[in-house]
Order: structure tokens, then sequence, then C-alpha cells
């Protein structure tokens, strides 16, 4: 294949070719879901016994599985498969494969939008591998990744950081194709194809695509907040920040600006 071809093929707009961009990326990250998953299992099965071959990557605990260690496994293992696994292999996979084929229509409503929504889910994706090598580890805030504990008062490092913005990145990949969903579905049916007729499968990919239109901008908006003023934290003692002190959220949840010796009395 030619190099002009193979980048071709990497922004390409044809939607079974997304679909199985979106198809081998989940499957990537099932299987590092799934090693992680593996990890949590032998700690459970000999409880702080060095794992074998991980000592390169745990050289002070000889290979086993520290409390912080053993968190950021199970956090990252919860956002890997939830967010980068099992909703693209459902949504990216599934629906741009299936959908256009579904309701006679040869491309989506807004093919361009697609290739963009899948671009932002792979550096989504780079981020969180990404937070694996930083300096204080990977995330360890849950997967959920609630303020306070998400904040750097709580839990240090860039680690956090990253996987806030890759969240982010990969919400808005959902955005885009659930809104290219729902446009397609309205707009892009073959002659005949009225509503009644449309498959049990198209209608659970239009409903699935209506809540990410409706809710994703929020849980966006949240990891923005969050993101934006772990920056402000870590800036704060050298230049004056506005960001409220513990977030945007420190004014409503007051015990988010206190150290954790505080915070635990």
């Amino acid at each position: 294949m030619k190099p002009g071809a193979f980048l071709k093929s990497l922004w390409t707009t044809d939607p079974q070719r997304v679909a199985r961009q979106y198809l081998w990326g989940g499957f990537l990250f099932l299987l590092v879901g799934g090693l992680l998953a593996m990890l949590i299992r032998f700690q459970w099965a000999w409880p702080g016994q060095p794992v074998p071959g991980l000592a390169w990557a745990l050289p002070e605990s000889k290979g086993a599985l520290t409390p912080p260690a053993y968190t950021a496994v199970f956090t990252m293992h919860g956002l890997l498969m939830i967010f980068f696994a099992v909703t693209p292999l459902l949504f990216g996979a599934l629906g741009h494969f299936v959908l256009p084929l579904a309701i006679g229509s040869r491309q989506m409503a807004f093919p361009r939008l697609s290739a963009f929504g899948f671009w932002a889910y792979a550096v989504g994706g780079a981020l969180m591998l990404a937070s694996f090598g930083v300096r204080l580890g990977a995330a360890s805030a849950g997967w959920t990744s609630y303020p306070p504990l998400s904040t750097p008062a709580f839990t240090p490092g860039l680690g956090q950081t990253l996987v806030t913005v890759a969240v982010l990145c990969v919400g808005v990949s959902a955005f885009l194709y659930g809104l290219n969903f729902v446009v397609t579905v309205v707009r892009c049916r073959a002659p005949g194809m009225t509503w009644g007729r449309l498959p049990l499968v198209v209608w659970g990919l239009f409903y699935g695509a209506v809540l990410n239109v409706l809710f994703v901008p929020v849980l966006a908006a949240t990891r923005w907040c969050t993101s934006t003023c772990s920056g402000c934290s870590a800036t704060r003692r050298s230049t004056s920040s506005s960001c409220p002190r513990g977030g945007w959220w420190g004014t409503s949840w007051p015990t988010s600006a206190a150290s954790p010796r505080t915070a635990t009395g």
C-alpha cells in the first residue's frame, strides 16, 4: 500500500471502515483492561505477593501490588472497560457498521464527523496509555473520578489530569457519533423506510444516541472543569489564579479545599 493511500485510509469517511477502526481500537483496550483485571484477581488470590514479570514496572515492591498501585489498577481497569472498550464496540463499531445498512443509506449524515469522532477517541486512548508512565503513576481516584478525590490534594500527579482529559476526548467522540446517528436516522432513511419499519437494533442505537447527545455534554463539562482546575491548583502557589480553592466545586463541597490530613481528622 502506498503511503498516500495508507494515510487516506486512516482519515476515511466510509462508515464500514470507521466501524472497523472502532472495532480494533475497542479490542485493543479490551485486551489492556483484561490484563488489568487479571492483576486484580492475582491480588485477590495471593495478596501482597509479587506478580510474575511485573518487577520492571514496580521495582520498589519487587513486582507486588502495593495499595496505591492496586487502586490505580482498579481505577484504570474500570475506565478502560467502560469508556474505551464496551461503549466504542457497542456504539462506535456496531453503530457505524449496521445503521446505514439497516435504514438503506449509503453514507452517514455527516461522514467527516465519523472520522473526527474516531480520532478524538484515539487521542483519548493514547492519553490513557501515557498516564501509566508519568510520575506518581496513573489515576487512582476510582473510575468515576468524583471530586474532591480526583483533585490534586487527594490524587497528586499528572496521571489523574491525563485521564480526565482522555475521558473528555472520548466524551467528544460519543457526542459526535451520537449526533451523527440521530440525524442519519431522521434524515437519511431510504424511501419507504418509515418509523414503523425500523429494525429494533436501529431503535436501540437511535435512543442510545439521543441519550449521548443529551447527557454527554454534561459529563464533558464536568471533566473540563476538573481538568482546568487541576491546572489551577498546580500553579496556585506561584501565580494568582481565578479558580476557587479546591476547584469550581470548592464553594459547594467544603472538604475539597482541605488537605488529606485535615479531612481525615
